[in-house]
């Protein structure tokens, strides 16, 4: 059986990057989640996947400007009840497999330390993009590692030793499937993202591909 990913959460459902998105997920069946990871003004690592607050908040600014407490203030027209949520509060109140998308080198010791704390860097691997997954792998010799990769051609293997990677996690809109081989053949898993149908679902399997991650869990079930 494929491992099943929440993108964001349950994003289709309740508003992405949310606890409540997140533990959705749960429910709807997601062995992990994964979610996006950016500082706010103070430093504080926060749940959100723009740089800009615009889409969803309808706030102009980066996220980097607005202080947590500002941040928490801010209100979604569609989904009113929502809040952005803290690495803290993940950690927490989501008992699940965590998929965390470090978006600056620079948070990655705050992330670190906060899972730490609470008990969760024992369930929870990173992925994305190099120069974040590098200061992951300095920080956390050990770690799961899930190297995000776009390019048409396999990752080089100066970077493959670098990162240590368990798995390469593929674009699903044009598959590279000769890249997808190659990592298999290398002894890597293969991840995809996003994988939104049960056909998709079905040939995605079939290409060897361990990881769905899905915007619409019940919908590749």
């Amino acid at each position: 059986m494929p491992i099943l990913i929440g993108h964001r959460g349950a994003p289709l459902r309740l508003l992405e990057n949310t606890v409540d998105s997140l533990r959705l997920a749960r429910e709807l069946g997601a062995d992990a989640v994964e979610f996006d990871v950016r500082a706010s003004r103070d430093g504080h690592p926060v749940l959100l996947h723009d740089r800009t607050l615009e889409r969803f908040w309808g706030h102009p600014s980066p996220v980097g400007e607005l202080t947590v407490a500002e941040l928490r203030e801010l209100r979604c027209a569609e989904h009113p009840t929502a809040r952005i949520a803290t690495l803290e509060e993940v950690a927490e109140k989501v008992d699940l497999r965590l998929v965390v998308d470090g978006k600056d080198p620079a948070l990655v010791p705050a992330i670190v330390e906060i899972l730490r704390r609470h008990g969760a860097l024992g369930r929870s691997c990173f992925i994305g993009a190099p120069d974040v997954l590098g200061v992951v792998r300095d920080a956390l010799p050990d770690a799961e590692i899930i190297l995000s990769w776009s390019g048409t051609e396999p990752p080089g293997r100066d970077l493959l030793d670098r990162l240590r990677p368990s798995t390469i996690n593929l674009p699903w809109k044009g598959f590279p499937e000769s890249v997808c081989q190659a990592a298999l053949e290398g002894g890597y898993r293969v991840w995809t993202y996003s994988v939104d149908t049960r056909a998709d679902a079905e040939r995605a399997r079939s290409l060897g591909v361990e990881g769905l991650i899905s915007n619409d869990l019940p919908g590749i079930a």
